[in-house]
């Protein structure tokens, strides 16, 4: 049977993990009905993970013996990070959730010229990372930085070994050898598209700008497969 796992701030390194996070207290109780003797697994996010049976349940805390620790292999070899530009809530929030599914080490919610929604919920989002990041088995949860600036995130993405800036249509667009690029950043802009100032900007900075396709894609859509592409080895 399959385990449930939890992402949080648990010590794998003991003989025994005391939860007193009463969401994950209620989620374990009184959503899954978890009792005594049920095992489940638990993760701290950064990679640390246990396999655990609970010892003892009380109403706000559960004790739980740990039978087996482990490191968590599911994280891909690719550390990427996503500067998408912010969306529509529920439209970005797909975003948020499928990066963080597909592997995205870190997530950068961008600013650009023609960004209309400039703010974030930050508690909904990482309570988003957890929950896909428990869903898809991963043992880290990607960083969720606060919006950026445009110019900022080009300055920020020096740190990455290639950087792909996606755009809907342009004139050239480059191929991009990725074997052995370790370290990536992907480029996302909003509904409206990059400006051909931006565009300029991000070359100039040695993105290699690229495309998804012939086809128009929404800005969610485009991250997602976007993600997908540039995560892969």
């Amino acid at each position: 049977m399959r385990l449930h796992r939890f992402i949080g701030n648990f010590d794998c390194s003991g003989e025994r993990i005391e939860i007193t996070d009463a969401d994950v207290v209620n989620q374990i109780l009184r959503v899954l009905r978890l009792g005594v003797g049920d095992r489940l697994i638990l993760s701290d996010g950064v990679g640390n993970e246990c396999i655990g049976e609970i010892a003892d349940r009380q109403k706000e805390r559960l004790t739980i013996h740990v039978v087996e620790r482990y490191k968590n292999a599911n994280e891909p070899a690719v550390t990427s990070v996503l500067y998408c530009a912010i969306l529509k809530r529920e439209n970005f929030e797909l975003v948020v959730q499928k990066a963080t599914e597909i592997g995205v080490s870190e997530i950068v919610p961008l600013i650009t010229e023609r960004t209309v929604k400039l703010d974030i919920k930050e508690d909904r989002l990482r309570k988003i990372i957890a929950e896909a990041a428990e869903q898809s088995g991963r043992g880290r949860l990607p960083i969720l930085h606060a919006p950026m600036q445009f110019a900022d995130a080009l300055s920020d993405a020096k740190r990455n070994v290639v950087n792909l800036f996606f755009a809907l249509s342009e004139a050239t667009i480059e191929t991009v050898d990725l074997h052995g690029k370790q370290s990536r950043g992907i480029f996302i802009g909003p509904e409206g598209g990059w400006t051909e100032e931006e565009t300029a900007a991000a070359r100039g900075a040695g993105c290699a700008v690229v495309s998804v396709g012939p086809l128009t894609l929404r800005a969610e859509t485009a991250a997602i497969v976007a993600a997908y592409i540039a995560t892969r080895e």
